[in-house]
């Protein structure tokens, strides 16, 4: 949940927006004060709380913009959303720089949510270049393996900083795999996000072979996350990491469209057969539906074999690029999900996930000697 400040002479419209923040899921209001406030009163008030947002009236403009300029000034990367009224529209809509988004009265919770959300993202709504995500374009196509074998070898290989969110917070199969119970959940994480610190973070992260984890636990269903639990939850640590990898479910949410949305790359995993291509497409249009540009969009192909469709092929039916693909070897995964261990990543699918996470890091691959070609 965010954290906002209000501006505001009028006493009803305040009560007004206290009682919509009561109603809200995605904002609170931290602090009110008066709007008739000199510069250095406004940097007092801001300097008092942890803010992710200000709301300012905007009902007169000559007392109520230097406000917003003062906020502005002292608080640069505070977005602020003017509350004007229908007077007011007409002036507004040729733009002030003092604001980054503004809510016209009468306005709803869900207006006001989404006038808060665009001023958010106008300011703070960046790619994280480390943030990558994994789906899958039809349950079962090993989108948890895939995540879990590219930390892997990002950590061990490549001497990586990496954290794995399992975003499946219903069927979330990470911990299984590992074989491990956390203490925690990612929702926990998540509804902690707003406060978030160093020592509740070592509190709430699962540590597995030199990988941080925050592992699903499809026991609890409480609390629902919000975008604003994403969006805190990745603005506390992507910085702390060189790679975030998030596994998502097949289908992208309200929420977790902050995570693809702010990802520098996001993968769709596909097994070679036209179902699962055809699912797998269906996902990629839908990605872009929630505001992922085609260019961020990339298909993943499990289980490759000789047999079967041709990547060349596979691509064609996706219509998208397909980055990667990884070989069939159903005994290795069987073998180190059996143990709760990493699959040998001196075999053939250990060696693909390797050089696909060189890819990652803009390594180059070297090329295989004669013998390599053999080695399994």
């Amino acid at each position: 949940m965010l954290n906002a400040v209000l501006f505001i002479a009028d006493p009803h419209l305040a009560s007004l927006l206290q009682d919509m923040a009561g109603e809200s899921r995605e904002f609170s209001i931290e602090s009110i004060a008066e709007l008739a406030r000199t510069d250095y009163a406004v940097a007092r008030t801001l300097s008092k709380h942890s803010l992710d947002v200000a709301l300012v009236e905007m009902t007169d403009l000559e007392r109520d913009l230097p406000v917003a300029a003062a906020i502005q000034k002292n608080s640069p990367a505070l977005p602020v959303v003017g509350l004007a009224g229908s007077g007011q529209q007409f002036h507004l809509n040729r733009g002030f720089t003092e604001l980054a988004s503004v809510a016209v009265w009468p306005f709803t919770v869900p207006d006001l949510e989404r006038a808060i959300s665009g001023a958010v993202h106008k300011l703070h709504g960046e790619i994280y270049e480390n943030l990558v995500s994994f789906l899958p374009g039809k349950a079962g196509s090993g989108a948890s393996t895939a995540v879990l074998q590219t930390a892997r070898a990002l950590t061990q290989e490549l001497n990586k900083r990496v954290l794995v969110m399992d975003g499946d917070l219903h069927s979330g199969l990470m911990a299984a795999i590992l074989n491990v119970t956390p203490r925690f959940s990612i929702r926990e994480a998540l509804a902690e996000a707003p406060a978030m610190d160093s020592m509740a973070w070592q509190r709430l992260v699962s540590p597995v072979g030199g990988i941080d984890f925050l592992l699903a636990n499809p026991a609890i269903k409480e609390p629902v996350p919000h975008w604003t639990h994403y969006f805190q939850l990745l603005r506390f640590a992507a910085p702390r990491y060189d790679f975030v990898l998030v596994d998502l479910p097949e289908v992208v949410n309200p929420a977790t469209a902050e995570v693809v949305r702010r990802s520098r790359a996001v993968h769709v995993l596909s097994t070679p057969e036209f179902t699962s291509l055809r699912l797998s497409k269906q996902r990629c249009q839908e990605l872009e539906n929630w505001g992922v540009e085609r260019a961020r969009i990339f298909g993943l192909l499990n289980r490759e074999h000789r047999d079967d469709l041709s990547v060349k092929d596979a691509e064609q039916v996706l219509g998208f690029p397909i980055v990667r693909s990884f070989p069939n070897d159903y005994k290795a995964v069987q073998k180190a999900v059996k143990e709760a261990r990493f699959i040998d990543p001196r075999s053939s699918l250990g060696e693909a996930y390797l050089g696909f996470s060189k890819t990652l890091c803009g390594v180059c691959e070297e090329k295989k000697s004669f013998m390599g070609l053999f080695r399994r």
